[in-house]
C-alpha cells in the first residue's frame, strides 16, 4: 500500500540531533508556534514579525536566523501542520480498504474540533490567491500527478463505487475537506446558527455520501 500521497512531501528521519541543533529546533518550533497565534489573530497581511518574535520570547533577529522572510515562516508553519496531520494519518492506516475508510472520516470529523486548522486554511488560500507565485512555490513540493495520486488513494481506501453519480477518491477527498473548512469558518461566524455538533454530523454525512462503498 502506497501512504506516500498522504505525507507528501516525504519527511525522512534525521539523525540524532547534537545540543546546538536540539537548540536551533526549539526555537524554529517556538517561532512557528508564535507565528500561528499571530497569524490567527492578524492575518497574513496584519501580522508582524515584531509580535511574533515577542510572542516567542526571541529577538527579530532570531526569525531571520531561519526564515528569509514573513512569506517564509507563513508557507513554513502551513507545510509543518500539513506534515503532522499527514504523518498522523499514516499511522492510522492498514491493509485494509474498509478499515481505512473507517479511518479516514473519524480522522475528518475529528478536524471539526480545530478551528485554527480553518482559519489558518482561508488565510493561506487569500494569500495564494493575492500571490500567485507563492502558489506555484508551495504547489511545487507536491509534484504528484493527479493519476499516481489517485492511484494511491486507491490503493489505500480501494477502487471507488460504480454507482451513478460515484466520483473518484481523490476528488472526493479533495472536496471533503474544502468543505468542513467553510463550515467551520461559518460556526466562527455565527455559532448559533452552525454548532460543532452539527457540522460532525453534516460532514459524516457528505464523507459517507462520497467515499462509502
Amino acid at each position: 500500500m502506497n501512504k506516500s500521497a498522504l505525507l507528501e512531501p516525504e519527511v525522512k528521519a534525521p539523525a540524532k540531533p547534537g545540543r546546538q541543533e536540539l537548540r536551533i529546533r526549539e526555537t524554529r518550533e517556538l517561532l512557528l508556534s508564535a507565528a500561528k497565534t499571530i497569524f490567527i489573530r492578524d492575518g497574513y497581511e496584519g501580522a508582524d514579525l515584531n509580535d511574533i518574535a515577542e510572542l516567542a520570547g526571541r529577538t527579530k533577529g532570531a526569525i531571520y536566523g531561519h526564515f528569509k522572510s514573513k512569506e517564509d515562516i507563513f508557507l513554513a508553519l502551513m507545510v509543518k501542520y500539513r506534515c503532522e496531520y499527514r504523518a498522523n494519518l499514516a499511522q492510522l492506516l492498514t491493509d485494509d480498504p474498509e478499515e481505512n475508510i473507517a479511518v479516514m472520516r473519524r480522522f475528518v470529523v475529528s478536524l471539526t474540533d480545530d478551528s485554527a486548522w480553518a482559519l489558518l486554511q482561508l488565510e493561506f488560500k487569500m494569500f495564494t490567491l493575492r500571490h500567485p507565485e507563492t502558489k506555484k512555490t508551495f504547489e511545487a513540493l507536491y509534484p504528484q500527478a493527479n493519476a499516481e495520486r489517485e492511484e494511491a488513494y486507491e490503493a489505500i481506501f480501494g477502487p471507488a463505487g460504480k454507482r451513478k453519480g460515484s466520483v473518484s477518491r481523490g476528488m472526493a477527498l479533495h472536496s471533503v475537506i474544502p468543505m468542513l473548512s467553510a463550515l467551520l469558518l461559518e460556526a466562527e461566524f455565527d455559532p448559533g446558527l452552525m454548532s460543532k455538533s452539527a457540522i460532525k454530523k453534516l460532514i459524516a454525512g457528505v464523507f459517507d455520501c462520497m467515499l462509502t462503498r
